[in-house]
């Protein structure tokens, strides 16, 4: 029994030794490629929009947040670097509209431009949904 339970624990130790290593191994890459701004530029530009509030308020070299707030609720745009892909969050809080998230995974060399399409034509659909729910 006890040879099953040491056996159990050196696998679970072994794969998190791997999953650090090919953490850490991405986290590198992005770097080098300088970081997630720089590396999805098009994408992350694309919701920057000082008109509207729109504007970075958390960023790493593998994440960045961006986000705005008025009195009405707050919207945020997360992008997460990940093992070969990027996962693009939507989260809105509307005192009107309640709480609502998308989410989006995109391989890091699908193109930009496709992963701006596809967000906003989404993201679209998915408020004209919910505004007709509310006539």
């Amino acid at each position: 029994m006890s040879t099953i339970l040491i056996f159990i624990i050196l696998i679970v130790v072994i794969s998190i030794i791997h999953f650090v290593k090919d953490s850490t191994n991405e986290n590198i890459k992005v770097k080098n490629e300088g970081g997630i701004r720089t590396k999805y530029s098009k994408l992350i530009n694309n919701f920057i929009d000082p008109d509207s509030g729109m504007r970075i308020v958390e960023e790493t070299d593998t994440y960045i947040c961006i986000a705005m707030s008025n009195t009405s609720g707050q919207i945020a745009f997360h992008f997460q670097h990940t093992f070969g892909s990027i996962n693009v969050t939507m989260k809105m809080n509307n005192i009107f509209l309640g709480k609502h998230k998308l989410e989006w995974d995109f391989p890091e060399n699908m193109s930009q431009e496709a992963m701006i399409t596809k967000i906003e034509t989404e993201t679209r659909q998915y408020m004209d949904s919910v505004a007709s729910k509310l006539q």
